[in-house]
């Protein structure tokens, strides 16, 4: 019945704090108060006081008592595909090069490669109707007798498989900027010499192994992309929305 009692109490306190009838900063009723208020035990205030702090809704204060937080409201997620995720479809994949190299300095030190290992470089362009809309860059580890297979590499998200055989276990990050883009970026995509371009870098780790099994530019003009992003209505660092 306790745990029963902890969790309504729990849920009241969050109805109060959602609809604002306590307000970040406010100081929560003591724990007498909350014992008298809802007939239970310290024991069950106090476990209730917990969840609704390992939560994120309040915090202590040690020798003053619990306070309502002040929630995080300029953290921002968003949803994003490079291949599925832009204003237009992809219906082309053409592959420019494939090349098994020494990479620079940087992609060596980003992928991690062990001593004299060579890396595998990938550059295609995307067309929609017929049209180039996207050049994409790409660093892989190369691993000997694991040859690339190029017929696989013109397909768009040829590394689905692989996200899907270790979709708990991926981790990706991304960086976005509006750039110039380069000479060779500008003349694959036929853009004129005013033209911006999104510069999307992306870097794919498997969190088990800490491997990386990826490093990509994807350059793609803002006419073809959109990014939108809304306040998460969940977040593993527990602050409320």
């Amino acid at each position: 019945m306790s745990d029963v009692l902890y969790l309504a109490i729990v849920a009241s306190l969050k109805d109060k704090i959602l609809k604002s009838q306590l307000k970040p900063g406010d100081m929560l009723n003591s724990e007498t108060a909350l014992m008298s208020e809802y007939s239970a035990s310290r024991m069950t205030i106090r476990k209730s006081l917990s969840l609704l702090s390992n939560e994120g809704y309040i915090y202590s204060v040690p020798g003053k008592g619990n306070f309502v937080c002040k929630p995080e409201v300029d953290i921002f997620q968003f949803k994003f595909n490079k291949y599925d995720g832009l204003n237009t479809h992809i219906d082309e994949v053409k592959l420019i090069s494939v090349k098994v190299l020494f990479p620079s300095k940087r992609i060596d030190r980003i992928l991690v490669l062990e001593e004299n290992q060579k890396a595998v470089e990938v550059k295609r362009i995307l067309f929609s109707d017929h049209k180039e809309i996207a050049m994409e860059i790409i660093y892989l580890p190369y691993v000997h007798h694991q040859p690339v297979i190029e017929d696989m590499l013109k397909f768009a998200n040829y590394l689905k498989p692989v996200e899907e055989k270790l979709a708990f276990v991926l981790d990706k990050s991304l960086n976005i900027t509006v750039t110039m883009p380069s000479e060779e970026i500008r003349e694959k995509l036929n853009l004129d010499e005013r033209d911006p371009v999104f510069e999307i870098t992306e870097i794919i780790k498997n969190e088990a192994t800490l491997k990386i099994l990826e490093y990509a530019w994807f350059y793609v003009s803002p006419k073809y992309l959109t990014i939108k992003a809304s306040t998460p209505k969940d977040s593993d660092d527990k602050r409320i929305f």
